[in-house]
Protein backbone atom coordinates (compact mmCIF):
# COMPACT_ATOMS: atom_id res chain seq x y z
CA UNK A 1 0.00 0.00 0.00
CA UNK A 2 1.30 3.47 -0.84
CA UNK A 3 0.59 6.86 0.65
CA UNK A 4 -0.57 9.66 -1.63
CA UNK A 5 -0.84 13.36 -0.86
CA UNK A 6 -3.31 14.98 -3.21
CA UNK A 7 -3.12 18.68 -3.91
CA UNK A 8 -6.04 20.97 -4.70
CA UNK A 9 -5.55 20.64 -8.47
CA UNK A 10 -6.45 16.95 -8.14
CA UNK A 11 -9.04 17.25 -5.37
CA UNK A 12 -11.03 19.70 -7.48
CA UNK A 13 -11.61 16.92 -10.05
CA UNK A 14 -13.41 14.86 -7.39
CA UNK A 15 -16.18 17.46 -7.49
CA UNK A 16 -16.01 19.05 -10.93
CA UNK A 17 -15.38 17.40 -14.30
CA UNK A 18 -16.48 19.76 -17.06
CA UNK A 19 -13.49 21.05 -19.01
CA UNK A 20 -11.03 19.37 -16.65
CA UNK A 21 -8.17 17.01 -17.50
CA UNK A 22 -7.32 13.75 -15.72
CA UNK A 23 -10.74 13.49 -14.06
CA UNK A 24 -10.86 9.70 -14.32
CA UNK A 25 -7.40 9.21 -12.84
CA UNK A 26 -8.02 11.77 -10.06
CA UNK A 27 -11.22 9.94 -9.16
CA UNK A 28 -9.42 6.58 -9.45
CA UNK A 29 -7.16 7.71 -6.60
CA UNK A 30 -10.25 8.39 -4.54
CA UNK A 31 -11.64 4.96 -5.43
CA UNK A 32 -8.35 3.34 -4.39
CA UNK A 33 -8.56 5.15 -1.05
CA UNK A 34 -12.12 3.94 -0.53
CA UNK A 35 -11.13 0.33 -1.23
CA UNK A 36 -8.15 0.78 1.10
CA UNK A 37 -5.46 0.09 -1.47
CA UNK A 38 -3.83 3.49 -0.83
CA UNK A 39 -3.64 5.92 2.06
CA UNK A 40 -4.78 9.34 0.92
CA UNK A 41 -3.91 12.66 2.55
CA UNK A 42 -5.13 16.19 1.88
CA UNK A 43 -3.75 19.21 3.66
CA UNK A 44 -5.84 21.57 5.73
CA UNK A 45 -5.09 24.30 3.19
CA UNK A 46 -6.68 22.18 0.42
CA UNK A 47 -10.17 23.22 1.47
CA UNK A 48 -9.26 26.89 1.08
CA UNK A 49 -7.65 26.36 -2.31
CA UNK A 50 -10.58 24.30 -3.62
CA UNK A 51 -13.08 26.77 -2.21
CA UNK A 52 -11.24 29.67 -3.79
CA UNK A 53 -11.04 27.89 -7.16
CA UNK A 54 -14.79 27.31 -7.07
CA UNK A 55 -15.69 30.83 -5.95
CA UNK A 56 -13.12 32.95 -7.79
CA UNK A 57 -11.74 30.74 -10.55
CA UNK A 58 -13.28 30.12 -13.93
CA UNK A 59 -16.06 28.05 -12.35
CA UNK A 60 -17.61 30.88 -10.30
CA UNK A 61 -20.05 28.73 -8.31
CA UNK A 62 -22.11 30.09 -5.46
CA UNK A 63 -21.22 30.03 -1.79
CA UNK A 64 -23.82 27.38 -0.96
CA UNK A 65 -22.27 24.93 -3.42
CA UNK A 66 -18.79 25.72 -2.15
CA UNK A 67 -19.87 24.88 1.40
CA UNK A 68 -21.42 21.61 0.17
CA UNK A 69 -18.15 20.65 -1.55
CA UNK A 70 -16.02 21.57 1.47
CA UNK A 71 -18.23 19.60 3.85
CA UNK A 72 -18.06 16.62 1.49
CA UNK A 73 -14.27 16.92 1.39
CA UNK A 74 -14.21 16.75 5.19
CA UNK A 75 -16.17 13.51 5.02
CA UNK A 76 -14.05 11.95 2.27
CA UNK A 77 -10.71 11.96 4.03
CA UNK A 78 -9.16 13.68 7.02
CA UNK A 79 -7.13 16.81 6.53
CA UNK A 80 -3.63 17.09 7.90
CA UNK A 81 -1.74 20.15 9.05
CA UNK A 82 1.96 20.67 8.44
CA UNK A 83 4.31 20.03 11.32
CA UNK A 84 6.97 22.63 12.10
CA UNK A 85 9.55 20.41 10.34
CA UNK A 86 7.34 20.16 7.25
CA UNK A 87 6.82 23.92 7.25
CA UNK A 88 10.59 24.39 7.36
CA UNK A 89 10.98 21.95 4.46
CA UNK A 90 8.19 23.72 2.54
CA UNK A 91 9.96 27.06 2.82
CA UNK A 92 13.22 25.53 1.61
CA UNK A 93 11.49 23.80 -1.32
CA UNK A 94 9.66 27.01 -2.26
CA UNK A 95 12.94 28.88 -2.37
CA UNK A 96 14.88 26.15 -4.18
CA UNK A 97 12.29 25.45 -6.88
CA UNK A 98 10.67 28.90 -7.09
CA UNK A 99 7.30 27.55 -5.93
CA UNK A 100 4.51 29.17 -3.99
CA UNK A 101 4.58 28.21 -0.33
CA UNK A 102 1.22 26.46 -0.84
CA UNK A 103 2.62 24.19 -3.54
CA UNK A 104 5.79 23.56 -1.58
CA UNK A 105 3.65 22.61 1.45
CA UNK A 106 2.14 19.71 -0.50
CA UNK A 107 5.59 18.56 -1.58
CA UNK A 108 6.96 18.78 1.96
CA UNK A 109 4.01 16.81 3.34
CA UNK A 110 4.48 14.12 0.70
CA UNK A 111 8.21 13.87 1.33
CA UNK A 112 7.85 13.57 5.10
CA UNK A 113 5.27 10.81 4.69
CA UNK A 114 7.30 9.01 2.01
CA UNK A 115 4.24 9.54 -0.17
CA UNK A 116 3.55 10.26 -3.82
CA UNK A 117 2.35 13.80 -4.53
CA UNK A 118 -0.58 13.71 -6.94
CA UNK A 119 -0.70 17.02 -8.76
CA UNK A 120 -1.52 18.70 -12.03
CA UNK A 121 0.34 21.86 -11.05
CA UNK A 122 2.89 22.66 -13.75
CA UNK A 123 5.52 24.01 -11.37
CA UNK A 124 5.36 20.93 -9.12
CA UNK A 125 5.51 18.60 -12.11
CA UNK A 126 8.40 20.54 -13.67
CA UNK A 127 10.34 20.41 -10.38
CA UNK A 128 9.93 16.64 -10.19
CA UNK A 129 8.32 16.90 -6.77
CA UNK A 130 4.96 15.54 -7.90
CA UNK A 131 3.43 13.23 -10.47
CA UNK A 132 0.25 13.28 -12.51
CA UNK A 133 -2.59 11.16 -11.08
CA UNK A 134 -2.57 9.01 -14.23
CA UNK A 135 1.08 8.07 -13.63
CA UNK A 136 0.40 7.16 -10.01
CA UNK A 137 -2.69 5.11 -10.87
CA UNK A 138 -0.83 3.30 -13.66
CA UNK A 139 1.81 2.23 -11.15
CA UNK A 140 -0.76 0.77 -8.77
CA UNK A 141 -1.82 -2.10 -10.99
CA UNK A 142 -5.38 -3.38 -11.30
CA UNK A 143 -8.00 -2.30 -8.78
CA UNK A 144 -8.98 -4.80 -6.12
Amino acid sequence: MIDVVSDASVVLKWFHAEGEEEVDSARALLDRYRDRSIVLHVLDLTAYEVGNALLRGRLRVGAARVVTVLLALSEICPRVALTPAELTEAAALAERYDLTLYDAAYAAAARSRDAELATLDRALLRSGLGRRPSAIVAGLGPAA
